[in-house]
């Protein structure tokens, strides 16, 4: 495997040339567990497949191992497991109207 080196800054940023992180809102790695996030979901191939079968079809895969298939299909695109994974990695912040979250370690704004 080819190990290419990371870049270096020429010059390393120290004393008034930091940029300050603000705080925040979960400590790094005591997020809250056990919500999973599935950030590009579409139910329209699912959806398709299932206007297809018949309801007593339909309610057989209810009975079986693949009933969240059809439970994914009946829910909005747009999860609020999302919603809540983003509040989590969300940073305090003293502006009112401004947002700012963590995304692989480092804070990104929303506007």
């Amino acid at each position: 495997m080819d190990e290419t080196p990371l870049p270096v800054h020429p010059e390393p940023i120290t004393g008034d040339d930091m940029i300050s992180i603000p705080e925040m809102m979960f400590a790094a790695g005591e997020e809250p567990v056990g919500v999973r996030v599935l950030t590009y979901q579409s139910s329209r191939s699912i959806n398709h497949i299932l206007e297809s079968l018949e309801d007593d079809e339909i309610q057989t895969l209810r009975m079986s191992p693949f009933w969240k298939i059809v439970e994914i299909s009946e829910k909005p695109s747009f999860s609020g497991r999302f919603a809540r994974f983003m509040l989590s990695q969300q940073l305090k912040v003293e502006k009112k109207h401004e947002a700012w979250f963590r995304f692989a370690g480092k804070p990104i704004k929303f506007s």
